[in-house]
């Protein structure tokens, strides 16, 4: 590659690998094309390898089967409903029947927006309360029965992230499409769908983040983050003052980071008098922007348009990327 890039969202799946997906700035958004790069910081002769896929990233997650022998995948998901499938000799890609709107099985339901591993299980969902679980190898099911709307009607059910502590306690969250974008939460307990009441200062949900059964974190637009589970409800932990955008959430040592339109901020259950506050890092330039913030290996990772920044516990660092100009500093123009 040698064309700018903007980053979508990121997979870190160790303290020293990322998973990337991206646009290459040459085309239109909308273009059925991204750029997955795979980052092994551990080395130093080649830490980057990129692959390109002929549709738009969507989502990704890590998948481990439950079963001894199976190899563990990075997963991909296009917002058309191509699951693919990269690690080791098991690299292949699967697409779920019917979803998207442009490929040529697609009923017209909606873009997919999200997958994850809850249980054994992959789970993915999108427009119009569409709801897949992965059965096996190109086996799709459908488990949206009561939430799936026809494909005529306007104003559409929108999730947006699916999680869940277990198999039969998954939380699916979004919005509606209608005006002002109201949030909808949705539980699953194993037999039916039901949907969940909402602090009326809650605003459109983006994603969320499962501490425990009893501790599900929510967030999304005007700053919201929500905080607690089906059975006991939730509470609103922002204030009129924020007004962020939060698109990711995660827990890093006790303490909820959350990337946002305007930056990386943070929340500790331990301060809440402190309430949702920006991150300082340091770094010349800070963080402007972040569209994923997600922990592993007790190590804490921050994807922007064009940044990436890892924070071991105690230092933060800036990662360059092959295809853009370094951060804080300009390409020359020959």
């Amino acid at each position: 590659m040698s064309e700018d890039v903007t980053f979508r969202f990121g997979l870190p799946y160790a303290r020293d690998r990322l998973y990337l997906a991206s646009s290459a700035d040459e085309f239109d958004e909308e273009e059925p094309y991204s750029v997955w790069y795979t980052l092994f910081l551990d080395d130093p002769i080649r830490p980057w390898a990129h692959d390109v896929m002929p549709w738009r990233a969507a989502a990704s997650c890590r998948f481990v089967p439950l079963h001894p022998g199976e190899d563990w995948s990075l997963v991909a998901l296009s917002d058309e409903g191509d699951v693919h499938f990269n690690y080791g000799p098991s690299e292949r890609t699967e697409k779920i029947p019917g979803a998207g709107l442009w490929s040529d099985d697609a009923v017209g339901w909606g873009y997919m927006q999200d997958i994850r591993q809850i249980g054994e299980h992959l789970y993915a969902c999108g427009g119009a309360g569409q709801v897949y679980r992965r059965l096996g190898a190109d086996r799709w099911s459908h488990m949206d029965q009561g939430l799936r709307q026809d494909v005529a009607v306007t104003e559409r059910l929108l999730p947006l992230a699916i999680a869940g502590p277990t198999e039969d306690a998954i939380y699916l969250a979004g919005s509606m499409s209608s005006v002002g974008y109201p949030p909808k939460l949705h539980f699953w307990n194993g037999e039916s769908w039901r949907e969940l009441p909402l602090p009326e200062s809650a605003a459109r949900l983006t994603n969320m983040c499962v501490e425990s059964a009893t501790r599900i974190w929510l967030c999304g637009a005007n700053g919201t983050l929500l905080l607690g589970n089906a059975d006991d409800g939730f509470v609103d932990l922002s204030t009129p003052e924020d007004n962020q955008l939060f698109s990711s959430l995660c827990l890093y040592r006790g303490i909820v980071f959350l990337a946002s339109n305007l930056g990386l901020y943070a929340y500790d259950p331990q301060d809440a008098a402190a309430g949702i506050r920006r991150v300082t890092t340091g770094l010349s330039p800070e963080l402007e922007d972040t569209s994923t913030i997600a922990s592993v290996d007790d190590t804490l990772w921050s994807i922007g348009a064009k940044d990436i920044v890892r924070y071991d516990g105690t230092a933060w660092q800036r990662i360059d990327h092959p295809d853009n100009p370094p951060i804080g500093s300009a390409r020359s123009v020959p």
